[in-house]
Parts: structure tokens; sequence; C-alpha cells
């Protein structure tokens, strides 16, 4: 199973809900291997959840989801992540 990473450079459980958790109450940050899940502030009422996607052969692809769609954005992070096992 893929280890994860908040900013700070600790340990995140590889759940869904341990990763919401650091997405919106913790460093707003969780990485894993070629893959990362981060909030963007658009404005003060506006928040992006990016996941960004690298597979190696060319620069990494992102894409953004309103804060409101945070379940699609983890299920996108959750598949890239399984790809690896």
């Amino acid at each position: 199973m893929t280890q994860l990473f908040n900013k700070d450079g600790l340990l995140v459980k590889n759940n869904l809900k341990a990763i919401q958790e650091e997405l919106v109450r913790g460093t707003g940050f969780v990485m894993g291997e070629n893959v990362s899940a981060f909030i963007q502030n658009q404005s003060l009422h506006q928040k992006y959840i990016v996941v960004s996607i690298d597979n190696g052969n060319k620069a990494p692809t992102e894409k953004k989801f309103v804060a409101g769609r945070i379940i699609e954005a983890l299920e996108l992070f959750q598949s890239e992540l399984s790809k690896l096992d």
C-alpha cells in the first residue's frame, strides 16, 4: 500500500476519511507516489481541490474540482494511487 504524506512530511492514513480530514482541516496537501491533492484558494469564497497526476512521460496533469465535489476529487486521487499497487 502506498504511503501518503502531508505538507509537513508527516504520514497520512491511506483512506478517504483521513485524506479528506487532512485536506480540509489539516495542511491542505496530501501527496503519494506520482499523485498529489491540495486545496487552492481562488478567492475569499472560492476554493478548489486540485489533483495533480504525474505519469512520468510529460508535464503533470492537473484536474480542478470545486470544494463541493470533494468526493469526486478524492475518488480520482484514490484511483490513481491504486494504479501503482
